[in-house]
Parts: structure tokens; C-alpha cells; sequence
């Protein structure tokens, strides 16, 4: 007893020959009537089985061996046995014949969350979302899951109808930013998909200027403004504030904060003459997002 290759590729879903060929032998029979030799059958056939374990078992009560059409349902691998039965009751095994099926097409999946275009808050630590994928029962698993986000990719295998994963942005760039899912099945089929969110910045900053003396009678030029104030520091991330004067100078306040993180500020300066100054005070934070407060002082003699 013996099986015969498969015919080429073996493919879920698809119909495919299986040949099992049964040979009875032959025996030497000697004929004391006429001194001679003859050949018969060694065995004689009445069943062929063939079985497939969670797929077919065949029970061919013509015996002789034969060729059957199977289907298998689900790509992965597979054992073909096959057996001659004969008129003793004898079995007689073909060695087993291993099969791999393919699917029948590259890894399907669905994209369920985030939504394309989806805003994102985004804070000083960035922020988190929820990607999930969904897929059907009748894929070939184990799948690689790659994803790639702000040029970082990660991989993961994943067997089940459902993928969930806790993804972590950056706090920059503001603006779109694309995600990007491979599923690759155990045979190399690759599928991919894109989307992209959208990064908000979702703690702007503001920035305040303490009570200060807005008219001042100098002696002398230039004169030394010094303005103080506050920001949100580090809960809105703000990472430097400017001043600047309306047709005049412009440049960085220090950051006076005992923890280094802007929360106050104090900013020198230097007025070259009398007049009346319009003072713009500028705070950005590390998403790009700025937040202004204004000041007006008069200089006289």
C-alpha cells in the first residue's frame, strides 16, 4: 500500500486528488501437473481506508486502492494514512503521507480602533490609544502583527479573533501621524494597512504677568523693566518663554522655578527711552503650542 504525492500546491478550501495505489504482491505457484511455475496474487483486496484526521475517513468497500477527492477545510498541516484490507481480515498500512495547506488568501483583518483621523490629546508625556484589530476564526494563525508609529516598529504574534494593543505617542509632531499594521500568517502572505490620528495639543499653555508698577519716573536710561509671572509649568510642558517690546527689544526670560519647569519666570527689560512700551510675553510649550499676555508701561522723566 502506498500513497501518491499530492499534486502541486495543496490550498484550503480547494478540491484536491489523493491516490492511494494498492498492490496485491505475487507469489510463485508450483503446478505439479505440467511441471511448471505460475504467479498469482499475494493478497486480495476487499477494502481501501484512508483517513485524515478532522478532515475525511474513506471506507472503500471496492478494495483495490483508488483516487478521492478531499477539501481541507482549514490551512495548516495534515497526516494522510491509508490502509489495504484484505480477505483475512488482514491490514496492510501505507506509510503516512504529511500535507501542508496553504490558505486560500493573504491574512484578513479588520481595523476597529482608533478611528481614521482620530484627534488625539496630546499632554507633555504624550498619550495613549487603544489599537484593535479584528479577525475571523478561519485564518491561518499564529499571525506576526508588526506596527509602526512615529518611524518605531514593534512586533508581536497573535492567535484569536481579536487584537488589542496599547500604543504611546509622542509628545510631538502636532498634526497627523500614521500607523501602520502588517499581519503575516505562519506561509509568508502579508496584508498591511494605514491610518492615521491626528495630535492635538491638548494642554496648551498660558502664562501670566504679576502686578507691576506700569508708570515709572526714571533717572536715568536705559532703564531695567523687570516683570515676573507664572505658567502651568510642567503640566502643560511648557519649555520657554520670551518677552517682546513693540518696535523695540525682544528676548528670553529666565525660568525661576525651583523645580526647573517654568512655572515662574522673570523676565529684565532693557527700555532704551521714555514712553509709553507695549510688552508682549510669549510661552511655549514642547508640542509647539504658544499662549501670549500683555503689559503696558510708561517711562517719564
Amino acid at each position: 500500500m502506498s500513497i501518491a504525492p499530492l499534486p502541486g500546491e495543496v490550498t484550503a478550501g480547494t478540491p484536491v486528488p489523493i491516490t492511494v495505489n494498492a498492490d496485491p504482491g505475487m507469489v510463485w505457484i508450483w503446478l505439479a501437473a505440467d511441471q511448471s511455475w505460475d504467479e498469482e496474487a499475494a493478497v486480495t483486496y476487499t477494502e481501501t481506508l484512508m483517513d485524515i484526521s478532522g478532515v475525511e475517513s474513506i471506507r472503500d468497500h471496492r478494495g483495490g486502492g483508488g483516487t478521492y477527492t478531499v477539501t481541507f477545510p482549514r490551512p495548516g498541516d495534515y497526516t494522510v494514512s491509508a490502509a489495504g484490507v484484505t480477505d483475512n481480515g488482514s491490514h496492510i498500512d501505507a506509510t503516512p503521507v504529511n500535507v501542508h495547506v496553504r490558505a486560500a488568501g493573504r491574512p484578513v483583518f479588520a481595523w476597529q480602533a482608533p478611528a481614521d483621523g482620530a484627534v488625539v490629546d496630546l499632554g507633555p508625556d504624550g498619550a495613549q490609544l487603544d489599537l484593535v484589530l479584528s479577525t475571523s476564526s478561519d485564518q491561518y494563525y499564529p499571525f506576526t502583527v508588526k506596527v509602526t508609529l512615529d518611524g518605531l516598529t514593534t512586533s508581536q504574534q497573535y492567535s484569536g479573533t481579536e487584537y488589542r494593543r496599547t500604543l504611546s505617542l509622542a509628545p510631538t509632531p502636532l498634526g497627523p501621524r500614521t500607523i501602520t499594521v502588517e499581519c503575516t500568517d505562519p506561509d509568508g502572505g502579508v496584508t498591511t494597512q494605514s491610518r492615521s490620528v491626528v495630535g492635538h495639543d491638548g494642554t496648551p499653555p498660558t502664562v501670566t504677568v504679576d502686578t507691576f508698577d506700569s508708570d515709572v519716573t526714571v533717572t536715568s536710561l536705559p532703564f531695567a523693566l523687570v516683570l515676573t509671572g507664572t505658567t502651568p509649568g510642567a503640566s502643560s510642558g511648557v519649555g520657554e518663554v520670551r518677552y517682546a517690546v513693540t518696535d523695540g527689544p525682544s528676548g528670553s526670560a529666565q525660568d525661576t522655578a525651583a523645580g526647573g519647569d517654568w512655572s515662574t519666570w522673570q523676565a529684565q527689560i532693557p527700555l532704551p527711552t521714555t514712553g509709553t512700551f507695549d510688552v508682549t510675553i510669549t510661552a511655549t510649550d514642547s508640542r509647539g503650542g504658544t499662549a501670549s499676555a500683555s503689559a503696558v508701561v510708561t517711562l517719564h522723566l
